[in-house]
Parts: structure tokens; C-alpha cells; sequence
């Protein structure tokens, strides 16, 4: 389902409760974003259950060379590439980890190894020199290290997840290396990254909650009057 088709169910479903003037498209996106990362952190967090292809949204973006101490692997590593921005929240989990791919932009390309800063330390002294590993800092950048001497010519990196805020994917472009404009990763024409009967539960959880918040003040203003 469309992003805009979704929230327009929202407001079709309230709109004898409220008119369009007292509960904003931000809010209404806000509200489907958040109940959305709470019924995919249950499924998710069950270790039985895998990543549902349509949840997961992938990004572009670019790198530049580094000083290693930026990310304090100073001494450890000769060159480090650190994405242009800093990447959406990934979905909390307690079983997984949110990012399930990192890449160059070449499709038939190995994966990155995606692992924490601390064991970033030792990767450079793995059996393979070559490889290359990927890790999140806590100042939200995505570093890539190697002593691949190629690294250094790795300018575009596709990073594939499941974020916390679908929406924040609208900072980046579908091709970072393309020289023309390109479309944003996500817009409200975009399919929401849920799967179809989860959409179903967050969208009824929303429309409840709205019309809940416009019958608030009115049942206090009746109380009020009855006394």
C-alpha cells in the first residue's frame, strides 16, 4: 500500500469526528511511523521469525575519506571511508540487527561484514586482508575500513534495513552516484515497508487513537456542564 493512500484511509475513517484542519498530515505520519515500528519489534524480536522483504528499504549514500580517529580506530587501520550523512535509526531489536546489507552498488558484489566498532579493532588483523567491514558509530555515520588499497575508491555504498523511521529515508537519493537528479528513497507516493496485515492493525490502532484524542475534551466539557 502507498504511503499517501495510507494516510488518507486515516483521515477518511475520522473525518465525521475532525475536519482536515485539526490533525495535520505530519501528525498522522508520525503516528502510523511509531505504531509501525512497535508491531515489527514484536514480530521481530521473536527469534523465530525473518526479515519480511517487504519492511526492509535501502538507501544510497556517499563516502569520503576520514581521519581513523574520528571514529577512534586510530593506529588500528590505515583508511577509513565514513558515509557523507549519517544514517536513519535502524529498528531497535533485541535478536537482530535493523541493517541487514551493506554494499557497493555493483548487484552481484559480496556484501560488507557489518560488525560493531569493537570488533572493527581486530577485523584488521582477520586471515582475509581484503575483506571489508562496515560498522555504525554512536555519531551516526556508517564507517567502512579495509586494508584493501582499493577502498579509498569506493565513493557510493547501498545500505539495506529496516529503519525506525521509514520517512527519514526521504534525505537520500535511490542513486548517489548518478550525476542527474534521482527520485528521494521515500516519498508519499512510496509502498510502506510493512507487510499487508501488520498495515491493517497499525492504521485501525491510529484511527482509534485519533478519534479517542478529539473525545477527550468533549466528554470534559459535557462533565463540565453537568455539574
Amino acid at each position: 500500500m502507498k504511503f499517501n493512500k495510507l494516510i488518507y484511509d486515516v483521515r477518511e475513517a475520522t473525518k465525521e469526528y475532525m475536519d482536515d484542519t485539526e490533525v495535520s498530515n505530519r501528525y498522522i505520519k508520525y503516528l502510523l511511523n511509531i505504531k509501525r515500528a512497535k508491531y515489527l519489534r514484536q514480530e521481530l524480536n521473536n527469534a523465530q521469525r525473518t526479515t519480511d522483504s517487504t519492511t526492509v528499504q535501502t538507501l544510497t549514500v556517499n563516502l569520503e575519506e576520514v581521519d581513523s580517529s574520528d571514529c577512534g580506530l586510530k593506529g588500528v587501520c590505515d583508511k577509513v571511508m565514513r558515509s557523507c550523512k549519517k544514517l536513519p535509526d535502524p529498528l531497535a531489536l533485541h535478536t537482530k540487527n535493523g541493517i541487514t546489507r551493506i554494499a557497493s552498488l555493483d548487484k552481484m558484489s559480496k556484501p560488507f561484514n557489518f560488525v560493531t566498532r569493537e570488533k572493527a579493532i581486530y577485523a584488521q588483523d582477520a586471515p582475509f586482508p581484503n575483506s571489508i567491514y562496515s560498522f555504525l558509530h554512536d555519531d551516526g555515520y556508517l564507517y567502512v575500513i579495509s586494508k584493501n588499497a582499493a577502498l579509498v575508491f569506493l565513493e557510493c555504498i547501498s545500505v539495506t534495513g529496516i529503519w525506525e523511521d521509514p520517512s527519514d529515508l526521504s534525505r537520500f537519493d535511490v542513486c548517489c552516484s548518478c550525476k542527474e537528479t534521482t527520485e528521494a528513497c521515500f516519498t508519499d507516493e512510496s509502498d510502506y515497508p510493512l507487510q499487508p496485515h501488520l498495515i491493517d492493525s497499525v492504521r485501525k490502532e491510529v484511527i482509534a487513537e485519533l478519534i479517542q484524542m478529539k473525545q477527550i475534551p468533549e466528554d470534559k466539557v459535557n462533565d463540565g456542564e453537568d455539574q
